[in-house]
């Protein structure tokens, strides 16, 4: 029997080289993106996270009401106005599991945040019109509420400035 030898078809050496080229490119592109989406799944992890602090700053704030007067609090607090006073402030870690007032009645010194760990920089202003600005002899307390990050930044002697950090505002309410 004689056997037929079949002709064996492979690439040509041009047609290699351009899938070689089409390999690289595509992976050249893959580590050029690999960076700025780093940093925007970074950007949206602290985006959410201060998202979610509305409880946390109502939680500190009600302690600072219980450990000081409500009406002490609505002191802390300056009314909205342009431009914004300096007003009460707080501060929460990145992962915002704590919250902290900077200056008035903060926690003793063993809980308190480092300033490395001070990655949110919260503060609070009173409405400073009806239906939602504080009356002394009513039984609410709205504030207006803006979160920037990040406030430190590692090694850094000096906060960063309001115009390069990202920031959120919400309103929080107390009750007496």
């Amino acid at each position: 029997m004689r056997f037929r030898r079949l002709p064996v078809r492979g690439f040509s050496l041009v047609e290699v080289i351009i899938a070689v080229g089409l390999f690289a490119a595509t992976v050249a592109v893959i580590l050029a993106l690999l960076s700025p989406l780093t940093r925007q799944a970074a950007a949206s992890a602290d985006s959410l996270t201060a998202l979610r602090l509305p409880d946390a700053v109502r939680t500190e704030l009600q302690r600072m009401a219980m450990a000081g007067g409500f009406d002490a609090l609505a002191g802390q607090t300056k009314p909205m106005a342009a431009p914004l006073p300096a007003t009460l402030a707080l501060v929460a870690s990145r992962d915002a599991t704590r919250v902290q007032s900077l200056n008035y009645l903060p926690p003793s010194a063993a809980g308190q945040i480092s300033r490395e760990e001070q990655f949110f920089l919260i503060e609070a202003w009173t409405f400073n019109q009806a239906p939602l600005a504080f009356d002394p002899t009513g039984s609410l307390l709205a504030v207006h509420v803006r979160v920037s990050w990040p406030y430190f930044l590692p090694d850094m002697l000096s906060p960063t400035q309001l115009t390069d950090r990202e920031q959120v505002t919400y309103a929080v309410s107390l009750n007496r």
